[in-house]
C-alpha cells in the first residue's frame, strides 16, 4: 500500500476526555472549533495562513465573540468532511506536524481540505495540491490502492465526486482490468490463488477483487469495464456469476443492476446463472430474462429448475415459471428453424423436462394433475419427422407404465413406429413366457413383422403427403395393418428376440427397410447363419 508523509515536527495534539482535544504549546490558544461534539483549541495563525474558509468565519463571528467578552474566537463547522478525524489532519498539516496519509485516510484528508479551501491561492504547495500529487502519482497506479480508494468515496459524496476522485478511480481499474495479462506486472491481484504453478497470470485475475465493492460501485466499474473495452463479455459474464456468488443474498434491486450489466453475447454467462437472477427478480425484469433462460435451455439441469415458490403457494416449487421457461424455449427453436439453422438442442430438453416432472411428482404433494399435464405435453409444431423420430428415441418402450402406454397410442404426434413398438412391448408384457418356437418359424414371423412395420410408416408418410385419405380412414387402415402385425407376433414371439424394433427408424419410405440388416436381433442372426 502506497502511503504519504506530510510534515516534520512532532505531534503535539493531546486529549482531554473524548469531546476536548488542543495544541501543547507555550503560547495560549485563542481560537475554538467545534467539530460536532469534539471541540479543538487552537491557535488563529497556523489555521488562517492556510484555510481560506476559516478566514472567512472566523472574521464574521470575531465583533460577536468580543461583544460576548470572549477570551477565544469560537467557530462550528459541523458539516465538514469526515467529521474530527479529518479535520485534525489539516489542523496538523497547518501546524507542519507529521501526518501520514494512506488509501484509506486520503479522501477523508482530500474532502476536508476541499471543504476547508486549503488551495494554492491561499498558500504554495497547501494540502490540496499536495494529496492530489499522491493520488496522481501513487494511488491511481496501484490496483488495490485505487479499489480501496474507491470504496472511501461512498461515504464522502457529493465532495468525493465533484473533486473526481471515484471516477478517476473508475478510470484506472477499468484500464488496469483491460491490459494483456501477459503484460501485468505489478502486485496486481488481493487474490494470490490466481496464479499458476507457473507464474502466468490468467485473464480473469480481477474478477474476485472487485466482489467487496457495493452493488452501485460494481454496477459503475463494471460498466466503465464495457465502455472501454478490451475484456471479453465471456469474462465478464463470469466476474458477474462470481459477484452473485459472494452475495448471501440478493435483493430485486442487485438483480436488476446484474441483468443490466449482462453482455448481448449469449454465451457468456451460465444458463443456471440466469435461472438464480430469475429467482429473485421482479416482474418488470422477468419477462427479459426468461427470454435469455429460453435461448439456452439446454444447459440448465434439474436443480436449476427447482425454483421454490414464493409464500402463500399452494405448491413448494414454482411451476409456473418452469412452464414459461419452455414456452421460451419452444419460441427460440422455431426461430432458429426458420432461418436454417440446425438444432439438437430439442432432445436434451426433453429429457431435462422429463427429469423435472418425474423429480417434481415425487418431491410435489399439492401439483395438480392439469399443471403436470401442461408441461408434459409442450409441443413442438416445427418440428420435422426426423426430429421427432430422433427424440422419441430417447424414450424406453419397455419401462413405460400401462397408463403412459395408453397415453402414447393415442398421442396422434408420436411416430407410428414408436406406436408400434410400445404395443409391442405391451403385448410381450401381458402375456406369460410360452414354450420357443421353431427357430425358423421365428426368424419368418419377426422378418415379417419388421417388413410391416415399415409398410405402416410408408402407408402413413403416403397418406400424409398426398393429403387424400380422412381420419377415420387412416385409423382404420393402421387398425387393419396392426391386427396383422400382432397376429404374427403372437405365433413368433420370442422375449429373447426382443430386440430393438425401432431398427430402422431412420427410414423415410419402404425403400429403406435394407437398414434392417445394420441392427439384426439375435434371432435374425442365427437365422442368417443356419442360411
Amino acid at each position: 500500500m502506497k502511503f504519504m508523509k506530510l510534515g516534520s515536527k512532532p505531534d503535539s495534539f493531546q486529549s482531554e476526555e473524548d469531546c476536548i482535544r488542543y495544541v501543547a504549546s507555550d503560547l495560549a490558544t485563542d481560537v475554538v472549533v467545534n467539530v460536532g461534539d469534539v471541540k479543538f483549541y487552537l491557535h488563529k495563525f497556523p489555521l488562517l495562513s492556510k484555510s481560506a474558509r476559516l478566514q472567512k468565519l472566523i472574521a464574521a463571528t470575531i465583533n460577536e465573540q468580543q461583544q460576548q467578552q470572549q477570551p477565544d474566537d469560537e467557530i462550528s463547522i459541523p458539516d465538514i468532511p469526515g467529521g474530527p478525524p479529518a479535520f485534525e489532519i489539516c489542523a496538523k498539516f497547518c501546524y507542519g506536524m507529521t501526518v501520514t496519509l494512506n488509501a484509506y485516510s486520503v479522501v477523508a484528508a482530500r474532502c476536508a481540505a476541499e471543504y476547508l479551501e486549503m488551495y494554492e491561492s491561499v498558500e504554495t504547495g497547501n494540502l490540496v495540491y499536495k494529496i492530489e500529487v499522491f493520488l496522481n502519482s501513487s494511488v491511481l497506479r496501484s490496483w488495490k490502492d485505487s479499489i480501496i480508494v474507491l470504496q472511501t468515496t461512498r461515504a464522502f459524496h457529493p465532495w468525493s465526486r465533484d473533486a473526481k476522485i471515484d471516477a478517476r478511480c473508475l478510470e484506472s481499474i477499468a484500464s488496469k482490468a483491460a491490459v494483456d495479462p501477459a503484460r501485468v506486472d505489478w502486485s496486481y491481484t488481493c487474490n494470490r490463488r490466481k496464479v499458476n504453478s507457473i507464474g502466468v497470470v490468467p485473464r480473469d485475475w480481477w474478477v474476485e477483487d472487485l466482489t467487496e465493492l457495493s452493488i452501485d460501485l460494481y454496477e459503475r466499474v463494471v460498466s466503465t469495464i464495457r465502455r472501454k473495452g478490451g475484456v471479453s463479455g465471456e469474462v465478464i459474464g463470469e466476474a458477474l456469476e462470481v459477484y452473485a456468488a459472494k452475495r448471501v443474498q440478493l435483493d430485486d434491486r442487485d438483480v436488476e443492476t446484474l441483468i443490466s450489466l449482462l453482455p448481448g453475447e449469449k454465451q457468456s454467462v451460465s444458463c443456471g446463472f440466469l435461472i438464480k437472477l430469475l429467482k429473485s427478480c421482479g416482474e418488470d425484469v422477468r419477462k427479459e430474462l426468461s427470454k435469455r433462460i429460453g435461448e439456452k435451455l439446454e444447459e440448465a439441469n434439474v436443480d436449476d429448475l427447482l425454483i421454490r415458490a414464493s409464500d402463500g403457494c399452494e405448491t413448494v416449487y414454482d411451476v409456473d415459471i418452469v412452464e414459461t421457461l419452455i414456452d421460451e424455449f419452444v419460441t427460440q427453436t422455431e426461430k432458429r428453424d426458420e432461418v436454417g439453422r440446425s438444432d439438437s438442442s430439442e432432445a436434451v430438453v426433453a429429457k431435462l423436462i422429463d427429469g423435472y416432472l418425474s423429480e417434481i411428482a415425487r418431491i410435489e404433494p399439492n401439483l395438480e394433475p392439469l399443471k403436470f399435464i401442461a408441461i408434459a405435453e409442450k409441443e413442438h409444431p416445427g418440428t420435422t419427422k426426423s426430429k421427432k423420430k430422433s427424440i422419441c428415441r430417447l424414450m424406453d418402450c419397455r419401462k413405460l407404465s400401462p397408463e403412459a402406454c395408453a397415453h402414447a397410442v393415442q398421442n396422434e404426434r408420436l411416430p407410428l413406429r414408436v406406436v408400434v413398438q410400445i404395443l409391442f412391448f405391451e403385448q410381450v408384457r401381458a402375456t406369460a413366457k410360452p414354450s420357443l418356437p421353431p427357430s425358423g418359424s421365428h426368424g419368418s414371423s419377426r422378418t415379417t413383422t419388421e417388413e410391416e412395420c415399415d409398410s405402416v410408416t410408408a402407408t402413413e408418410e403416403t397418406t400424409t403427403t398426398r393429403d387424400k385419405t380422412s381420419g377415420s380412414e387412416k385409423t382404420k387402415a393402421k387398425g387393419v395393418v396392426m391386427s396383422r402385425i400382432f397376429s404374427k407376433l403372437w405365433t413368433g414371439k420370442d422375449r429373447d428376440g426382443v430386440g430393438d424394433v425401432s431398427s430402422s427408424d431412420t427410414s423415410e419410405s419402404p425403400g429403406s427397410a435394407t437398414t434392417v440388416d445394420d441392427k439384426s436381433t439375435p434371432s435374425t442372426r442365427r437365422r442368417r447363419s443356419s442360411s
